[in-house]
C-alpha cells in the first residue's frame, strides 16, 4: 500500500513520519530491519532532524517514559508497555550498533550512491568529486566560452553572441555579455532542458539544417506580411476608386478603416473597431454621416470592401499564430545556440576536473534506470530496500520521481508498505525543477485507486486559532479568485480552449485541502495587516514599512516577547539587508530606546560587510589602489569621523562630504602619522596590510566589532593561502562574491530573526512580522519556457527556447503560455501560504495601498490587491467586517500579553572586547632562494621548480646569443648556481640557440621588452617572457623549462596575443620549450 499523507502547514507531519517509520521497524520479525526502509527528504538538516527524533522516541519507549506511540504500538502488536519497551530497546541498540547503515539521507545523496554503482556503465570515472556549486563551475565555463571565440570552429558561436548584444542593446537591456550569459548559462540545469539538450545540440552545429531552417523562419514571416499588404492595398484601393477617403468613415480621423493603412506599412494589426466595421455597414458611418457619404460607403461596402476585410481578418486569425511563433523562434535562436556551447564547455570542463554537478545526477540515473528492473538495480548498486518513505513530495523533480517509480512499484508487487509526505500549498521551488502535479495528479496515473491510500492531515498543531481561521478563509477566497482571473485570460484569448481545458480549476484545486481544524487547547491569536498610502507622505511604501518596523519590535517586547520570539519574514535577499541595515543605524540614533533591543540576526548569521569598522576597512584598501576614488574617501571619512572622532551621525556626514584630497596621504582627517604609515602598507602582503590598519587605527575600539575584524582576517588568510594574494584580485573577487560571507551565529533570545520566506519553510515563530507584504502574482521578469511543438516547420528543432511574455498567447505557443501562468499565480499564493502559517500566536504584515484605475477598479496583479479585494469585496464575515476602511487595516484578534518564561537554563556567549594584533616588523620570515648552507648538497638542476626559475632569470637577461656566458659566471660568483650544475645549464642554452627559430627572436633593429609587464584597463597584470617591436608588429615568446607540454600554456600565451591585438599590435606568438628543443606556433 502507497500511503499518501497531505500534510497543511503545522498539522504534525514529522510526528506521523516517525510514528510510520517506527511501527515498520516494529513490524519486522527480523533485526537490523532499518536496513531494508529508506526515508528520503531534501535537505541535511532535515536528515538529522528525523534521525534524532526517531532515536529519541525510541530511547523513550526503552526506558519506560511517557511517550505518544506507546499506546498505537501496544494495540497494533497486541502487547504489553513492557514488551514494547524490551523490542524498543533492542531496535534502538541494533540501530546504535549499525549506525552507518541507518538510511535517513537526502535524495541526492541515496542518488550518488546508485550512480557510483553504474559509473563505469554510464562512462563516468568512479572516483569522480561531486560538486554542489553549480555556479563556480558556471563562472569558469563562461570564461572559458569567451576565451575560445577566437577559434575558427567558434565562428558561429561569435555570430550568436554578437546577435544576442545586439537585441539586448536595442531592447534597453543589461549590455554586460558576461554576466548576461551567466544569468543565461543556469537555464542548462533545469531538467526541461536538460532532457533533449543532446539532439538540440546536433542539430543546431549542422550549419545545413540551421541555414534551411532560418529561411523557413523567414519565409513564414514575410509571406504573412506580404499577403496581409495586399489584401489591405486591394481594400484601399476598393475605397479610392469610390471617391471616398478613410476619414469619411465612422471615427473621422481615428477610424477603424486606418487599420488598413497601417496593415498597407508593415504595422500588423488589427482592434476591435476594425473588427465591428467588417460585420455590418451599419459600424462604419453615424447618424451624422452626410446622406452620399452614407450613400457611398454602402456602395463600396457591398461592392467588395467587406469580403476583403473579412479576408483580411481570416488572413490573421488562420496565419497570425503561425508568423507570431516565428517571430518568437527567430528571436531566441541565438539564445539556444549559446546555451548549446556553453553546455559543451561546462562538459568539457567536468570530464577534465573529473567532477559531477549534482544537478547532473537525476538525468544520469535517469538513464540507468529507464531499461532495467528494480532487483538488478538492487544488486549491482548492494542496496535491498523493502519500505521507501519520501518527505516533502511536492518539492520532488519529475526526473526524480521517474528514478523513484520503479523501486516503489517493486515494493508495492512484493506486499510492502511505502509512504509519501507533501503539501501542493507549500511547493515554493518550482526553480530547483519541483513538480506539485506530481502529488496533485500524477501519483494517480502512476498507481491504481486500490494501491493509494489517501489521508489528509487537518488539524493544525502549531497555529492559535484567529490565525487558522484567516489562513482557511483567505486562501479559500484567493484561490477561486485566481482561477476567475486565470480562466478570464484563457477565455480572452485566442488560444484553443479544449487545449486550455485542464487549467480551469487548477488553482482552485490545488487549495481545496486548504481548511485545518485547531485543537481545543489552542490559543485565540491575532493577525493585523496594515496598508500604507505613499501619496500622503513624500517616500515609497517601503521607506513607510522601515520606519514603522522599529515601533512594531518595541510593542512586541513590551508585551513580554524576547527578540528571539520575533522573526521578519522577507521575499528576496536585498530586502534582508534593507531590514537589517535600518535596524543597525536605528539602534545608534536618539529615538532608540534603551530597555528595548534592536539587534537582528539573519538565517545564515550577520553579513561581515555591514559592519562600520569593515566598510571602513575595505574603503582604505580601495584607496590604496586609487587614491583618486571620492566616493570610497567620503564613506572613510565618515566612519572615521563617527568611530575614531566620536562625532554624532549628521556631523559626521558634514565631515565626511568637506573633507579634501591631501597632498600626501589618504584623507584630510588622518594624523600625518596615519596617512605616512598608511602609504607604507602598499608594500606589505595583503594579510599584514589589514592587520597593520586595524592596529594603527584601533578598530576594536571604535564599535565593539572585534567579531567582524576577526571574521575578516580570516577570510582573507583563506583568500591569500588559496588564491593569487595581491590585493586587487582580492578587491575583484570581494565585488563579486565576497560580500556574501557571513558570521555564522548561535541562536540569541536578544536578537530578532530576520530570513527570506523560502528560509522560513519548516520552521515556527511565536511571532511574524512581514514589512514587505507585496509581490506580483504574474511574473514581470521574462523567463524562458522550453517548448516542444509538433507544428511544422518549428518541429524541426527538438527544443525551443521562448520567453514568457504576453505576446506567447497568440502564437503556437499559447498552451505553454497559460500553463506557465497558472503555475507561477501558484507560486505567488504558495509563498503567501508559507509566510502566512509561520506564526503561532501574533502576524503582522505591511502593504501598499493599491491603486485605483480611472474606472475605479482595483487591478488584481500583486498580493497586496489580493489581499485588499478579500477584505472589501468578500461575502463572508472573518474577512469583511474586521477591516477597518478608514484607517486602512485588518485585524482580527488583540495584541496578546505573553507571560514571562521560567527557563532552568540560559546559554551563556562570550563577547570579544580585545583583538590583539602582530607588528608585521621583526617577524620570522622564510627565505625564498636557496643559501649556501650544505650548497654542495643540493643540484639545482633536478629541481623542475627552481631550475624553471632560474633558467628565466637567465633569460630575461640575454639580449644577444654572446650574453648568457657571463650571466652564468656571475651566478657561479654569486654562489647562486654550482660549476657542475652550470655545466648543464650552459648545455641547455646551446642547444637552444641550435634552434632555427631563434635567430630571428634575437635580431638587430627592433624594440626588445624583457619581462615587461602589460597592465588592463581592468586592473589585470600579465608579463610575458619576451615581446619583440617592430612598428605595428609584435612577436611574442614565452618560455617553457618543463618536459610536458600543457594546453593552458597555449591558452595563456594566446591571451597575451588578444591583448596586444587590443593594443594595436598585428601580434603572433610561439611557445618555446627548452628541455624539449621545440617551438609551438601560438597564433
Amino acid at each position: 500500500m502507497l500511503k499518501v499523507y497531505r500534510a497543511s502547514a503545522g498539522s504534525g507531519k514529522t510526528f506521523r513520519l516517525t510514528q510510520d517509520y517506527i511501527g515498520l521497524l516494529f513490524d519486522a520479525d527480523k533485526p537490523n530491519h532499518h536496513r531494508r526502509i529508506l526515508a528520503v527528504t531534501f535537505t541535511n538538516k532535515a536528515t538529522e532532524e528525523m534521525k534524532s527524533r526517531i532515536l529519541k522516541e525510541l530511547h523513550l519507549l526503552a526506558i519506560g517514559q511517557q511517550s505518544p506511540y506507546r499506546t498505537d504500538l501496544m494495540k497494533k502488536k497486541n502487547q504489553s508497555a513492557e514488551a514494547i519497551n524490551q523490542q524498543a530497546g533492542k531496535i534502538l541498540i541494533n540501530i546504535l550498533h549499525d549506525y552507518a547503515a541507518f538510511s535517513i539521507s537526502t535524495i541526492d545523496r541515496f542518488f550518488q550512491q546508485v550512480i557510483r554503482a553504474f559509473a563505469r556503465d554510464i562512462g563516468v570515472h568512479g572516483g569522480y568529486a561531486l560538486e554542489l556549486d553549480t555556479s563556480q563551475v558556471l563562472d569558469q565555463s563562461v570564461d572559458n566560452l569567451f576565451f575560445d571565440l577566437s577559434e575558427k570552429e567558434n565562428k558561429q558561436l561569435l555570430e550568436w553572441l554578437t546577435s544576442y548584444a545586439e537585441e539586448r542593446i536595442e531592447n534597453a537591456e543589461n549590455w554586460n555579455m558576461r554576466s548576461s550569459i551567466l544569468e543565461l548559462g543556469y537555464e542548462i540545469f533545469k531538467e526541461s532542458y536538460q532532457h533533449k539538450a543532446a539532439e538540440t545540440n546536433e542539430k543546431l552545429h549542422d550549419r545545413k539544417f540551421l541555414s534551411e531552417f532560418r529561411s523557413k523562419l523567414h519565409f513564414i514571416i514575410d509571406d504573412f506580411a506580404a499577403n496581409a499588404k495586399r489584401i489591405a492595398d486591394e481594400a484601399l484601393q476598393i475605397i479610392q476608386n469610390n471617391g471616398l477617403q478613410l476619414e469619411d468613415f465612422k471615427g473621422g480621423s481615428r477610424t477603424g478603416m486606418k487599420y488598413l493603412e497601417k496593415v498597407s506599412r508593415g504595422v500588423l494589426e488589427l482592434k476591435d473597431s476594425f473588427f465591428k466595421m467588417a460585420e455590418e455597414v451599419e459600424s462604419c458611418y453615424t447618424q451624422k454621416t452626410p446622406q452620399h457619404i452614407i450613400q457611398s460607403i454602402n456602395a463600396v461596402y457591398q461592392g467588395g470592401l467587406q469580403s476583403k476585410m473579412q479576408e483580411l481578418i481570416a488572413h490573421f486569425d488562420e496565419h497570425l499564430p503561425i508568423r507570431n511563433s516565428a517571430l518568437i523562434i527567430q528571436k531566441h535562436l541565438n539564445t539556444l545556440g549559446i546555451l548549446s556551447d556553453l553546455a559543451m564547455q561546462i562538459k568539457k570542463l567536468t570530464t577534465e576536473q573529473n567532477i559531477m554537478l549534482i544537478s547532473d545526477s537525476n538525468l544520469l540515473l535517469n538513464k540507468i534506470i529507464d531499461d532495467s528492473d528494480a532487483p538488478f538495480i538492487y544488486e549491482k548498486s548492494g542496496l535491498l530496500i523493502d519500505h521507501f518513505m519520501i518527505d516533502e513530495f511536492q518539492d520532488t523533480s519529475v526526473l526524480q520521481w521517474k528514478n523513484f517509480l520503479p523501486l516503489i512499484k517493486n515494493s508495492l508487487s512484493s506486499g510492502n508498505d511505502n509512504l509519501v509526505v507533501g503539501d501542493v500549498k507549500q511547493s515554493i521551488y518550482r526553480w530547483r525543477n519541483s513538480d506539485w502535479k506530481l502529488l496533485d495528479s500524477q501519483l494517480y496515473q502512476d498507481f491504481s485507486k486500490e494501491e493509494i491510500k489517501d489521508e489528509n492531515l487537518d488539524t493544525n498543531w502549531r497555529s492559535d486559532k484567529n490565525i487558522v481561521d484567516f489562513n482557511n478563509t483567505f486562501f479559500v477566497e484567493a484561490s477561486s479568485r485566481l482561477q476567475r482571473k486565470l480562466d478570464e485570460n484563457i477565455e480572452n484569448s485566442d488560444a484553443n480552449q479544449n487545449q486550455l481545458e485542464d487549467l480551469k480549476g487548477k488553482i482552485s484545486n490545488a487549495y481545496q485541502e486548504t481548511v485545518q481544524q485547531v485543537p481545543d487547547k489552542a490559543g485565540t491569536g491575532r493577525v493585523r495587516f496594515e496598508f500604507t498610502d505613499d501619496t500622503e507622505e513624500d517616500i515609497s511604501w517601503r521607506e513607510i514599512s522601515l520606519k514603522r518596523l522599529p515601533g512594531i519590535l518595541e510593542d512586541f517586547q513590551s508585551r513580554g516577547y524576547k527578540p528571539g520570539d520575533v522573526a521578519i519574514l522577507v521575499r528576496t535577499n536585498s530586502e534582508e539587508k534593507q531590514v537589517i541595515q535600518t535596524l543597525l543605524n536605528y539602534k545608534t540614533t536618539p529615538e532608540a530606546k534603551p530597555e528595548f533591543s534592536y539587534d537582528i540576526m539573519g538565517t545564515e548569521g550577520l553579513m561581515v560587510e555591514s559592519a562600520s569598522t569593515i566598510k571602513f576597512l575595505l574603503g582604505i584598501l580601495r584607496l590604496l589602489i586609487n587614491t583618486e576614488d571620492s566616493v570610497q574617501r567620503a564613506i572613510v571619512n565618515q566612519e572615521y569621523a563617527q568611530g575614531k572622532l566620536k562625532l554624532p551621525v549628521n556631523e559626521a556626514l558634514k565631515v565626511s562630504m568637506s573633507g579634501n584630497n591631501p597632498e600626501n596621504g589618504l584623507s584630510s582627517l588622518f594624523s600625518e602619522d596615519e596617512n605616512e604609515q598608511l602609504l607604507q602598507c602598499k608594500h606589505l602582503s595583503l594579510f599584514e596590510m589589514t592587520e597593520k590598519i586595524i592596529a594603527l587605527f584601533d578598530l576594536p575600539a571604535w564599535h565593539n566589532e572585534v567579531v567582524f575584524l576577526q571574521a575578516f582576517q580570516d577570510i582573507i588568510y583563506k583568500f591569500t593561502t588559496g588564491k593569487s594574494s595581491d590585493l586587487n584580485s582580492f578587491l575583484q573577487w570581494w565585488e563579486k562574491s565576497g560580500h556574501k560571507q557571513f558570521i555564522a551565529t548561535p541562536e540569541n533570545e536578544l536578537a530578532f530573526r530576520i530570513m527570506t520566506i523560502h528560509k522560513s519553510k519548516g520552521l515556527d515563530f511565536k511571532a511574524v512580522i512581514i514589512p514587505f507584504c507585496d509581490w506580483e502574482l504574474d511574473s514581470r521578469m521574462r523567463n524562458i519556457l522550453w517548448c516542444e511543438t509538433n507544428v511544422a516547420p518549428f518541429n524541426g528543432l527538438p527544443l525551443i527556447p521562448v520567453e514568457y511574455t504576453s505576446k506567447l498567447g497568440d502564437s503556437i505557443f499559447a498552451g505553454q503560455y497559460f500553463r506557465e501562468m497558472m503555475h507561477t499565480y501558484i507560486d505567488n499564493l504558495n509563498i503567501a501560504y508559507v509566510a502566512f502559517t509561520r506564526a503561532k500566536h501574533e502576524m503582522v504584515g505591511i502593504c501598499p495601498l493599491p491603486k485605483e484605475t480611472k474606472s475605479g477598479e482595483i487591478k488584481l496583479n500583486t498580493l497586496a490587491s489580493l489581499l485588499f479585494l478579500c477584505f472589501n469585496n468578500t461575502q463572508g464575515e472573518l474577512l469583511n467586517t474586521h477591516f477597518n476602511a478608514e484607517e486602512k487595516f485588518y485585524e482580527l484578534g488583540k495584541a496578546l500579553l505573553v507571560p514571562p518564561e521560567n527557563k532552568q537554563h540560559i546559554n551563556e556567549t562570550q563577547k570579544l572586547s580585545d583583538y590583539p594584533t602582530c607588528d608585521v616588523t621583526g617577524r620570522l620570515k622564510l627565505k625564498h632562494k636557496i643559501s649556501m648552507f650544505n650548497r654542495e648538497e643540493i643540484d639545482i638542476t633536478e629541481n623542475p621548480l627552481d631550475y624553471g626559475n632560474l633558467m628565466h632569470e637567465i633569460f630575461c637577461r640575454i639580449n644577444a646569443p654572446e650574453d648568457h656566458a657571463g650571466i652564468i659566471a656571475e651566478f657561479i660568483r654569486e654562489g647562486r648556481i654550482t660549476s657542475e650544475e652550470a655545466v648543464k645549464i650552459t648545455s641547455d642554452i646551446d642547444d637552444f640557440w641550435q634552434m632555427p627559430e631563434v635567430e630571428n627572436w634575437f635580431r638587430e633593429g627592433v624594440q626588445v621588452l624583457n619581462e615587461t609587464t602589460i597592465l588592463t584597463p581592468e586592473g589585470h597584470q600579465y608579463r610575458p617572457d619576451r615581446i619583440i617591436l617592430e612598428g605595428q608588429k609584435a612577436l611574442v615568446i614565452d618560455y617553457k623549462f618543463g618536459e610536458h607540454e600543457l594546453p593552458s600554456y597555449q591558452k595563456q600565451v594566446k591571451n597575451y596575443t588578444i591583448l596586444l591585438n587590443r593594443m594595436g599590435y598585428e601580434t603572433s606568438a610561439y611557445l618555446c620549450y627548452v628541455k624539449l628543443k621545440k617551438v609551438v606556433a601560438c597564433g
